[in-house]
C-alpha cells in the first residue's frame, strides 16, 4: 500500500510542480514573443499604442493556457490530498518522520491556498479589467486606470507564482526521506 501512495504522491507532486514551472517560464516567453511580431488587432483597438495589442494578444494566449493548467494543478492537489492522508496512516508518528510530515502539511496546505487564490480570486480580477481596458480601450480615461489595475495584478500573478513554486520545491525537498523513515521504523 506505501509503495502506490508514494507512486500517486510523486506523480501528483511532479506534474504539479511542473505545470506551475511551465507557466512561470512560459508566460514571459509568450509575451515577449508575440510582442516582438508586433501584431495588430482591429476588433480591440483602433490603434496600436504602445505596442498594447501584443500585450492583449499574448496574455489571451497565456490566459488560455492558465485555464487548462488550473484543472490539471486541482486534479494534482486532489491526489497529493490523498496521499499525504495515507502517508498519515501509513508513516510512524515519532521523532524526525512526524516534523517532516507536519512540514509537508504546511506546505501542501500553503500551496493549495495560493492555487485557490490564484483561480478564484486573482484571475477573475485580472481577466475583469482586461476586459474593461478592451471594452473602452478609446477611451483613455476609463481605459488607463483599467489598464494600470491589470497591470499591478499581473505582477501580483507572478508573485504568487513564485511563491507557488517555492512551497512545492519545498514539498519535493522535505520528501526526500520518506522511504527512509518508513523503513527504518520497521513499518514494512
Amino acid at each position: 500500500m506505501f509503495e502506490l501512495l508514494q507512486i500517486i504522491y510523486w506523480l501528483a507532486l511532479a506534474t504539479w510542480f511542473g505545470s506551475v514551472l511551465f507557466i512561470a517560464v512560459a508566460a514571459p516567453v509568450i509575451m515577449r514573443s508575440v510582442r516582438e511580431s508586433n501584431p495588430v488587432i482591429p476588433s480591440i483597438l483602433s490603434v496600436n499604442l504602445e505596442g498594447q495589442h501584443g500585450t492583449l494578444l499574448g496574455g489571451g494566449i497565456v490566459g488560455n493556457i492558465m485555464n487548462v493548467l488550473v484543472r490539471v494543478q486541482l486534479a494534482c492537489a486532489a491526489a497529493l490530498l490523498l496521499a499525504l492522508v495515507g502517508h498519515w496512516a501509513e508513516l510512524p508518528r515519532e521523532g524526525g518522520g512526524l516534523v517532516m510530515q507536519l512540514v509537508r502539511n504546511a506546505l501542501y496546505v500553503a500551496a493549495v491556498g495560493l492555487l485557490v487564490y490564484q483561480w478564484r480570486v486573482l484571475w477573475p480580477r485580472m481577466w475583469k479589467y482586461r476586459q474593461e481596458y478592451i471594452d473602452h480601450a478609446d477611451e483613455p480615461d476609463v481605459a488607463n486606470p483599467a489598464l494600470d489595475q491589470f497591470d499591478r495584478l499581473q505582477h501580483e500573478n507572478a508573485v504568487v507564482l513564485v511563491m507557488l513554486l517555492a512551497a512545492l520545491l519545498g514539498m519535493i525537498l522535505f520528501s526526500a526521506n520518506i522511504y527512509k523513515v518508513y523503513y527504518d521504523t520497521g513499518a514494512t
